[in-house]
């Protein structure tokens, strides 16, 4: 060992505590950076010097950076992906139950309740004065209430399935784009790491992407030994090696599909956004979409009261003895509901009366004051005539109802989700986040070490001094 290895350790000294200095500053700076993983130095001892002959021991050569290490739990990476996308399904749920509660606007005076009960009363009316051109008209315009309410329910049903669809294609192109740049930073961290090197902050922006991409689809990740990771999808893999295998969409119908041809299946139970979206809108013979079995349910309502009213209009008499008249135009669905255009020409049309039993050997005009018939159709609301069990009311009060305890489930499960992500999140945070004041510490601390490798170089500078320039001149 040299006289001059003084120098070399303080030398040493100063390049590793500048290096941890550097670091610090490097997390000061990014204290406030979404998915920034604080990082430290690694400190480790160089080789030691074996001197030569027995008992003489090892000398110690100082100190070296042996990695910058990035500070991260995967364990907490894999319970926040697990969790958020089980957030992501039913935030996507809450919000389409949402707007469906908004389109059945109940309860209201404007509601399809009240204008089915309004419908009603206007026949009630009628039977008790069947003659009246006021009573009468005030039914047409009711009929025309009721089948614009049924139309434009499902107009607005109609709409929010397209939105969705669009929303589907919107996330698929999400995927995709996060694939994309997931495939970029392997290419950048395996070259990085090729050379021996950390790449922690691509490292960092690659989770950033892979806890994005969690909250839309369930994904598992595997990372390869060169430090690439891959990401499977339900069945599918989505990304491997340098190969996006890319979602594609139908925005007509929403279908997803994979570059084989596969329709993107969710499984029996929906993770993600996007799974939350295609939940929506799925049909299955079995399992229905959210929005369509409220759809199907909505269409089973209008063709049953276009079904029922028009049997028994068909059978009563108008006030010209005019029989066999529909109320609406035929139709099973809430879309098709409308009022028979010849009831906007003549009011007489409308069959408040029974049909007289000569009726068909002697055509004529009912009696005076008959609204037997309209009182027969005002009694179909206390019927059981929706599938033979129910009557038109509580049908819809169940719908109602159903969809009030989805959306309550729904706003729990999010509340409950949101505490339990939030709460593993803020666990990763106490790992891996940055605290100013621990940092300002460490500031002082790797300072304050700097200052003494640089005082040790300054020690040996005199000590070399005395014995380059004075040693042997004692005396002289």
């Amino acid at each position: 060992m040299g006289t001059f290895f003084g120098i070399e350790i303080g030398r040493r000294g100063i390049m590793v505590q500048q290096r941890a200095l550097e670091t610090t500053g490097h997390n000061i700076a990014n204290a406030g950076t979404k998915g920034y993983s604080r990082q430290e130095v690694v400190l480790a001892t160089t080789p030691p010097y074996s001197f030569p002959g027995m008992g003489a021991g090892q000398q110690g050569t100082g100190v070296k950076a042996q990695e910058v290490r990035r500070i991260r739990e995967e364990f907490l990476d894999f319970q926040y992906r697990n969790e958020v996308k089980t957030l992501g399904r039913w935030q996507v749920r809450q919000n389409i139950l949402e707007k469906l509660e908004a389109i059945f606007n109940e309860p209201s005076d404007e509601g399809m309740g009240a204008v089915l009960g309004r419908f009603f009363d206007a026949w009630q009316n009628v039977a008790r004065y069947p003659e009246s051109e006021g009573a009468r008209s005030a039914l047409r315009q009711e009929g025309i209430t009721l089948a614009e309410a049924f139309r434009h329910m499902a107009d607005q049903i109609s709409d929010l399935k397209a939105d969705i669809n669009s929303s589907i294609g919107v996330k698929v192109n999400e995927i995709n784009s996060v694939a994309r740049q997931v495939r970029d930073l392997n290419a950048q961290i395996v070259k990085a790491e090729a050379g021996n090197m950390a790449a922690n902050d691509l490292r960092d922006r690659r989770d950033l992407l892979l806890d994005q991409l969690s909250e839309v689809v369930p994904i598992q990740v595997e990372e390869d030994r060169f430090g690439a990771v891959s990401i499977v999808v339900r069945d599918h893999t989505l990304l491997s090696g340098h190969k996006v295998n890319a979602l594609s969409v139908d925005v007509a119908s929403g279908k997803v599909t994979w570059p084989d041809g596969a329709e993107y299946q969710i499984g029996s139970r929906p993770y993600g956004t996007l799974e939350g979206l295609l939940e929506a809108v799925h049909v299955d013979e079995a399992n229905p979409g959210l929005i369509q079995s409220y759809e199907e349910r909505l269409d089973t309502l209008a063709a049953t009261i276009i079904e029922q009213v028009n049997d028994l209009h068909k059978q009563g008499v108008g006030l010209t003895g005019s029989t066999n008249v529909l109320f609406f135009k035929e139709g099973n669905t809430a879309g098709s509901f409308q009022i028979n255009e010849d009831l906007f020409k003549d009011l007489n049309l409308i069959a408040a009366a029974v049909k007289p039993e000569d009726y068909d050997t002697n055509p004529s005009c009912p009696p005076l004051g008959d609204g037997s018939n309209a009182l027969l159709i005002a009694q179909l609301r206390h019927e059981t005539l929706v599938n033979g069990t129910t009557t038109f009311n509580d049908y819809y009060n169940g719908l109602v109802a159903e969809l009030g305890v989805q959306g309550q489930e729904a706003e729990r499960n999010v509340d409950n989700q949101t505490i339990l992500t939030s709460e593993i999140d803020n666990r990763r945070l106490a790992v891996s986040g940055v605290s100013l004041d621990e940092e300002a510490v460490n500031m002082i601390r790797f300072q304050q070490a700097y200052n003494a490798s640089a005082r040790l170089i300054t020690v040996v500078d005199e000590m070399l001094e005395v014995l380059i320039n004075r040693t042997g001149l004692v005396g002289r």
